[in-house]
């Protein structure tokens, strides 16, 4: 057989249900034409899993899948993906990940783990090289990420990598997530899935190596992208210093900073939470497996009510969800927020709207604090951390919560109106009414409300030439449609977004070719056409279990409410226009349904 370079070419099957696990050796034409990550498990999950099953079920399937150049010397390569049906959405979900969990897999032989079934009892799958098996887990059942790590470690050995669920999971709440060394796959409900499969946890250790086809030519691309990112203002200054919050000022300055639920464009505490605030928190960087951009950090609170806490980050996703979101100014509370989180193992984005929701729900009076159990309202910290608590056990009022914004607002009458979610997936840090590029993302992206499906911000505020105008249509479907590609080519690369703020198509390409060899990869157009085929494919997916055109769509309040404040005073959305162009760019019909034309171009077979 033909050996394989950038691949182990082995894949580990495991049958929970029946406690039979398997290699497989991995598709040829899988690599070809999937690359993957994101493109193993979106064609894992289009012929395997069964059409509407139940996301909390025993039939749904769960896909660790790394890339190429996962675990090999290009820059930001620690990435792996996990891929399942939603149960938060009912729809298609991927969640990315970076850490040491993907490059320490490959490096055990393995570029995927398939996880099927469920097991009678809690277990764990533990992989050492080529040695498998499955463990009893009771004694690690109920307890916390952080322990279960620590536990892990202290019996298997601390060089043992571990993805693994908290409580949340456990107990199923639709927004929980798998914690792995203090990363995050959290949008979406993973956690939630592994959780219902009785799966507490994975750990790995692995000795191997990663085949490089080309040595010479990949080395010669390392120098040449290492070098980008180092002279890249972003890259190699102020991510750097800032970590992710190094956008923070300029989010709340352009007016698309959503403050209180989203009814606002601009944070009145700005000044107390920014990123230099933030900075003073940090007490060290850490990176990611071959990482050179060191955009995570440490950080502690060491005086005031929160002192003693702790947590990797705090990313900027989360200050927005427990600050601005929730019109809370202590940084404090927000580094605490982001550790409970981890902790129980949820995801931050959807655990903040979820409760910026509740306060605004009380701030209307269709709940009352008898309905919470204690005060909730906008600015008030200490309700935060009081219900992530309950969140992440699942008591009480917690259990409802952790159903999300969309099965919440059910629930509440006359709540509809403000649960700002798409597809049932809760939004990120970017008011649309001041960006139609984000606008038409957050409706077009095929896991609900994401911004990493497509930034069109980037273009729109910090690119150095060519900048977009925030609020024009022009070129905006075009855009989103060619960064939904490029992010879900990267997606099944192995390699970080964050790297494509300096590394191009001029350097992904001639890296996935020296690494794998294989002559699909020569060219820049047909490596961006996997992303694209991977992106129809899912799009395929979401119809079989249940999409229709009128969920590409936003919340009502950005077409019902314009902003009142800032530069984008008096703006609402329009997307129809947005929408129509963007079917059309990509070789859809008017409902959002991939062409024949367009499936036989990208050579995907629909039966």
């Amino acid at each position: 057989m033909k050996p394989w370079y950038g691949y182990t070419g082995k894949i580990l099957d495991v049958d929970l249900t029946s406690a039979i696990l398997s290699k497989a050796e991995l598709d040829p034409c899988l690599a070809n034409d999937y690359m993957g990550g994101k493109g193993f498990g979106a064609k894992i999950l289009y012929d395997q899993l069964p059409p509407r099953c139940e996301p909390l079920s025993a039939d749904n399937i769960l896909v660790f899948a790394t890339g190429p150049l996962t675990g090999t010397l290009a820059p930001s390569s620690g990435r792996f993906e996990v891929c399942t049906k939603s149960p938060a959405t009912g729809l298609w979900l991927d969640s990315n990940c970076g850490g040491y969990f993907g490059p320490e897999l490959k490096f055990a032989g393995y570029d995927m783990i398939i996880v099927r079934g469920k097991a009678n009892a809690p277990l764990m799958l533990v992989i050492d090289d080529d040695k498998f098996e499955l463990r009893p887990a009771a004694d690690l059942w109920g307890t916390d990420t952080i322990t279960t790590h620590r536990q892990i470690k202290t019996t298997f050995g601390k060089d043992f990598k571990v993805a693994c669920i908290g409580p949340a999971g456990e107990n199923s709440v639709l927004i929980a997530g798998i914690i792995s060394e203090y990363r995050a796959l959290g949008r979406g409900g993973a956690g939630a899935v592994m959780g219902s499969k009785n799966l507490k946890a994975i750990a790995v250790r692995g000795s191997g190596n990663i085949p490089i086809f080309d040595p010479d030519g990949f080395m010669k691309t390392c120098r040449e992208a290492f070098n980008e990112l180092a002279n890249n203002p972003d890259t190699g200054g102020g991510r750097q210093k800032y970590g992710t919050n190094v956008i923070l000022s300029l989010m709340d300055e352009v007016g698309i900073h959503p403050v209180r639920n989203f009814q606002k464009g601009k944070f009145a505490g700005a000044d107390r939470v920014n990123e230099d605030v933030v900075e003073e928190y940090y007490v060290r960087n850490k990176a990611c497996f071959g990482c050179p951009i060191y955009c995570s950090k440490i950080a502690e609170v060491k005086e005031g009510k929160y002192k003693g806490s702790f947590t990797e980050g705090p990313e900027y996703e989360n200050v927005w969800s427990f600050g601005a979101n929730c019109e809370n100014v202590d940084v404090g509370a927000i580094i605490q927020a982001e550790y409970l989180c981890d902790y129980y193992g949820l995801d931050g984005i959807s655990a903040g709207n979820v409760i910026g929701f509740l306060m605004e729900c009380v701030e209307k009076g269709l709940l009352k604090e008898a309905d919470i159990g204690f005060p909730m309202s906008f600015g008030n910290d200490e309700s935060i951390i009081n219900a992530i608590h309950l969140i992440g056990k699942g008591e009480g009022p917690g259990k409802r919560w952790g159903q999300g914004v969309k099965k919440l607002a059910q629930q509440i009458e006359g709540a509809h109106e403000f649960a700002m979610h798409v597809k049932g997936l809760e939004l990120p840090a970017y008011d649309p009414r001041g960006s139609t590029g984000m606008a038409l993302a957050y409706a077009t992206s095929d896991r609900g409300g994401c911004h990493l499906r497509s930034w069109p911000i980037g273009d729109e505020l910090l690119a150095t030439e060519g900048r977009m105008d925030l609020v024009s249509l022009e070129f905006k479907a075009e855009l989103v449609k060619t960064q939904q590609d490029l992010f879900g080519m990267v997606n099944c690369s192995g390699m970080c977004l964050f790297a494509t703020f300096a590394v191009n198509l001029k350097q992904i390409t001639p890296f996935l070719q020296t690494v794998t060899g294989l002559d699909v990869y020569s060219s820049s157009e047909e490596v961006m056409k996997v992303g694209e085929r991977v992106n129809n494919l899912v799009r395929l997916f979401n119809i079989r279990e249940g999409l229709t055109r009128d969920l590409d769509t936003l919340p009502k309040r950005f077409f019902s409410e314009s902003l009142e404040d800032g530069p984008n005073r008096g703006r609402v959305v329009r997307l129809d226009q947005l929408m129509a162009e963007y079917y059309m760019v990509r070789g859809w019909d008017e409902d959002g349904v991939p062409g024949k034309k367009k499936l036989e171009e990208l050579g995907i077979d629909a039966n």
